[in-house]
């Protein structure tokens, strides 16, 4: 995101809740469309990646298949994102 110019805030973990990474972050709205586009490309990049979107209603969505107007109502909306890449990286390519 810092090389996509995009502002957010770093979170660190509270102790005793359980993340899946180590970082958390809080996207400012004003950067809402620019994380939407981000988030399409890099879905479509590489089908192993997935990304789900929490709403505050607790509705989970997949941002699979999804255009960067979808993408961006979600996140207008969210609690929380999690990102996945499914991917092993390859050790022989540098």
């Amino acid at each position: 995101m810092d090389a996509a110019g995009v502002e957010y805030e770093t979170r660190p973990p509270q102790p005793g809740v359980i993340m899946n990474s180590g970082d958390a972050i809080k996207i400012l709205e004003i950067a809402i469309p620019i994380v939407a586009t981000v988030i399409v490309a890099w879905i479509k990049y590489a089908p192993t990646r997935k990304v789900m979107i929490t709403t505050k209603d607790g509705t989970i969505w997949q941002a699979e298949g999804r255009s960067v107007a979808e993408v961006e109502q979600f996140l207008i909306s969210a609690k929380n994102i999690m990102v996945m890449d499914a991917k092993k990286p390859d050790s022989h390519h540098k």
